[in-house]
């Protein structure tokens, strides 16, 4: 699907012109949005704009790092969206010139669609303002969404640390480790992110204005606290871990360490046993009348002296 929102040299806002009549119009400034588009739309998009990148369904299969790049007459910049619910992460590129915006992303995504219908009703923005006035707001709801997934990942820790379900070890275990494969990822879109936005105020390639460096600063700084979020939730992580590794090793040294005094007590009862189960003729004790009887006890004995020792020696202590 392509939409586009126009912005006429006259001052008035339209989302209704195609494509193939932007360059006839009276056109001041245009956000073109590629939401989901279909070969054709795709060969449109680059025939069109004439942006050299790669841009087709297989390119977009998977979500790659942030980045940004200059060219001569317009620059790249590659983010991903995050479905806080589900933590999908969904790439967005987007691309900029002195009198257009282009959104491309082959999934539909929310944050879009929220910017292009506040954008649509806004009166104010057919006052001054300009493409990048479209990206701060998008950068702005991408940056919600971030934190949106944030506290939500923040609530799987604090229930693994309740445990109010009463899972096993185990399982908690596989949950720890998958929350830090989340955040982890998380933080690799998140970084390249925050050093892009610093690259963009800093840089002179992108023309912004004081005020444009006032949004991006802001920008910056809630990725700076959404950093010091993540890192703060993989220490804790990494302390739940730890506990449930001690913990389970705890268990484990526990039961080898029952496992290793019954074998132990028993170890003397079988070489008794074994001694009076072979099969030779001459053996003295054979033909005593109390001689099964006397073995019994002397085992009984012999087991009961080896827990009084290693009850001494605080092998049964918890």
């Amino acid at each position: 699907m392509i939409r586009i929102l126009a912005k006429m040299i006259s001052g008035n806002i339209t989302d209704n012109l195609p494509l193939d009549r932007l360059k006839t119009e009276k056109v001041e400034w245009a956000w073109v949005d590629f939401s989901e588009p279909d070969d054709s739309e795709i060969e449109s998009f680059q025939q069109y704009f004439r942006f050299m990148h790669n841009t087709n369904k297989d390119t977009h299969r998977y979500a790659r790092r942030p980045q940004l790049k200059f060219y001569n007459d317009h620059y790249f910049l590659s983010v991903q969206a995050i479905s806080p619910d589900t933590l999908k992460a969904h790439e967005l590129q987007l691309f900029m010139d002195d009198h257009n915006f282009v959104s491309f992303h082959m999934s539909n995504l929310k944050a879009i669609n929220d910017v292009w219908h506040e954008c649509r009703l806004d009166k104010t923005l057919s006052e001054e303002k300009s493409p990048m006035e479209v990206m701060h707001r998008l950068l702005v709801r991408l940056v919600d969404q971030y934190f949106m997934a944030a506290n939500m990942l923040e609530d799987k820790i604090d229930s693994l640390d309740r445990n109010s379900k009463r899972e096993s070890i185990h399982k908690l275990n596989n949950r720890v480790f998958q929350i830090r494969s989340e955040l982890l990822g998380f933080r690799r879109m998140v970084t390249p992110l925050q050093d892009i936005i610093q690259r963009i105020i800093g840089t002179k390639v992108i023309p912004t204005s004081e005020n444009d460096n006032i949004y991006f600063r802001n920008i910056y700084e809630n990725l700076d606290r959404l950093t010091h979020m993540i890192e703060s939730d993989l220490d804790i992580t990494s302390d739940i871990r730890d506990s449930y590794l001690s913990i389970t090793t705890y268990r484990t040294n526990s039961i080898m360490q029952t496992l290793t005094v019954i074998t132990t007590i028993f170890m003397p009862l079988s070489f008794i046993a074994g001694v009076y189960g072979m099969n030779f003729k001459y053996m003295p004790e054979l033909n005593w009348r109390a001689g099964y009887f006397v073995v019994l006890g002397l085992m009984a004995v012999v087991a009961f002296c080896m827990y009084v020792w290693f009850r001494k020696k605080g092998w049964f202590e918890k």
